[in-house]
């Protein structure tokens, strides 16, 4: 074979060599390809575009910074209820916004900051509250889902209802005693008509026994019973407060016109012939005097009095309360908590309200100053509705009060 012969093939061989390797890396690439690019119709493959600016754009970091000097309303509009951030200011579900606007702010231009589970709802949430001229508006990339992702906590606040309202109730450090007899003894309660008009089971029953060992206990299923039984030892028990209180001034004259007084109607005769009468709770002066000042610091949600102006039924119950523990030694620290026990069973939807309120701030319900929040701020009326205003509707537990009536 000449040499000319050797080159003509050898260049041909090279030509076929680099044919095959063009079509194994044709094929490689179109692997490759196909693997990070699955198939779809063409009519599906689209280019992503979010119609949301950047600037209305939050991630969970900025957000957790811009937490610690809040200057924004804060909402979750995720339905159903699972869970919430911290310092949420209200709840409005994402297609309710057009029909819950009046919660909103009226300042257009105030700072507004949505979120939802995924940021799927709040994406859409934003785009209608723009729609209504809202103008500072963000929404959390990823919702609570990125807040968690990041390490941090989404709070539970649906079994909250389980610590303000326990479904075994709360059991005070003081017994009934004989206190049930001695007010049907002296006529305070007509037996017949209490027993008619107060829902009781076994346990409420054996109270009419006189057995001085059973504590006083509260539950969603007693605690009208309880609030008629101390209601009657309130009107009736010999106090301070009936004597230096505004029932005892100002309003002396009418003291047999409010609902606590001319609504007990379950005595025999006229509830004013026993107001102010009777020493069923034996007390010193001193002790007197400490029930008055810790009278005059707790408030209910029902009127816009303290309990040294027990001008209702729950304002006479907490009095006659408050007699008891004083009577039995109990600290001032000791009788708020057990106070605001009973009240939480009495105005239950509220309480829940201002729990809810304190565990947003970051404070859990059992670690509350219980004589802070029976104070005129939260537990007045007035204070009950600005944190109502404040904490707005929830989405979880109780939404009503006690009525104050026999």
């Amino acid at each position: 074979m000449t040499n000319l012969k050797i080159i003509k093939k050898f260049l041909k061989f090279q030509k076929r060599k680099k044919i095959r390797f063009f079509y194994i890396g044709f094929i490689l690439f179109g692997y490759i390809l196909g693997t990070l690019y699955p198939f779809a119709p063409l009519s599906s493959v689209k280019k992503h575009s979010s119609p949301i600016a950047s600037e209305n754009l939050i991630i969970a970091k900025d957000l957790k910074k811009s937490l610690e000097n809040k200057n924004f309303i804060l909402i979750n509009v995720h339905t159903p209820y699972e869970g919430e951030i911290e310092k949420t200011d209200l709840f409005l579900e994402y297609d309710g916004i057009i029909a819950g606007k009046d919660r909103l702010p009226e300042d257009k231009s105030a700072q507004i900051i949505l979120y939802c589970k995924s940021g799927n709802m709040s994406e859409k949430a934003l785009v209608t509250i723009k729609s209504l001229g809202y103008t500072n508006v963000k929404h959390l990339v990823g919702g609570m889902d990125s807040w968690k992702k990041a390490g941090l906590e989404v709070l539970d606040l649906s079994k909250l209802s389980d610590e303000v309202l326990p479904e075994e109730g709360f059991t005070l450090p003081i017994s009934w005693g004989d206190i049930a007899p001695k007010l049907i003894e002296s006529g305070v309660i007509d037996k017949e008509k209490f027993e008619k008009t107060v829902a009781m089971g076994d346990s409420e029953k054996v109270v009419f026994m006189g057995k001085s060992d059973i504590p006083i206990k509260i539950n969603a299923q007693n605690s009208q019973f309880v609030v008629d039984l101390l209601w009657a030892l309130g009107l009736a028990q010999k106090s301070l407060v009936y004597e230096e209180g505004p029932m005892g001034k100002e309003y002396k004259d009418k003291a047999g016109q409010f609902a606590s007084t001319g609504g007990w109607t379950l005595a025999k005769g006229n509830a004013m012939s026993h107001y102010n009468k009777h020493d069923l709770i034996p007390l010193t002066p001193e002790q007197h005097k400490k029930v008055m000042d810790i009278a005059g610091n707790v408030y209910r949600p029902c009127c816009g009095n303290h309990t040294a102006f027990p001008d209702c039924n729950h304002g006479m119950a907490a009095l006659a309360a408050i007699e008891l523990m004083v009577s039995k030694g109990l600290s001032d620290e000791e009788i708020y908590e057990n106070v605001l026990k009973l009240n939480s069973f009495w105005f239950g939807g509220s309480y829940i309200t201002t729990a809810t309120y304190f565990a947003r701030q970051g404070i859990a319900w059992s670690e509350v100053d219980a004589k802070e929040v029976l104070g005129s701020q939260y537990s007045s009326s007035q204070g009950a509705m600005q944190i109502a205003k404040m904490v707005g509707p929830i989405p979880y537990g109780e939404q009503s009060g006690g009525g104050c009536g026999a």
